[in-house]
């Protein structure tokens, strides 16, 4: 992912999560992060949020980022 665009997204995620983790509404972060991210890169971004899970996907080259903050972790792609 480009530096502006990653650094862009880490923002987006972790306002998301201040917002909506006292609730631990993962479900509302999650929409809120793919909303704003398709708005800002374009459309066809995913988004999962949740405190223990895998993944095995398949993505745009250089548009995936995984974090974690706190207890939760973000994953977030362009497919």
């Amino acid at each position: 992912m480009p530096t502006e665009m990653g650094n862009e997204a880490v923002e987006v995620c972790t306002m998301a999560l201040d917002k909506f983790q006292a609730n631990h509404d993962y479900e509302g972060a999650s929409v809120l992060i793919k909303n704003t991210l398709d708005k800002k890169f374009g459309a066809s971004w995913q988004v999962a949020i949740g405190e223990g899970y895998g993944f095995d996907i398949s993505c745009q080259q250089k548009f995936l980022l995984h974090l974690y903050y706190g207890k939760a972790g973000i994953l977030a792609f362009k497919s």
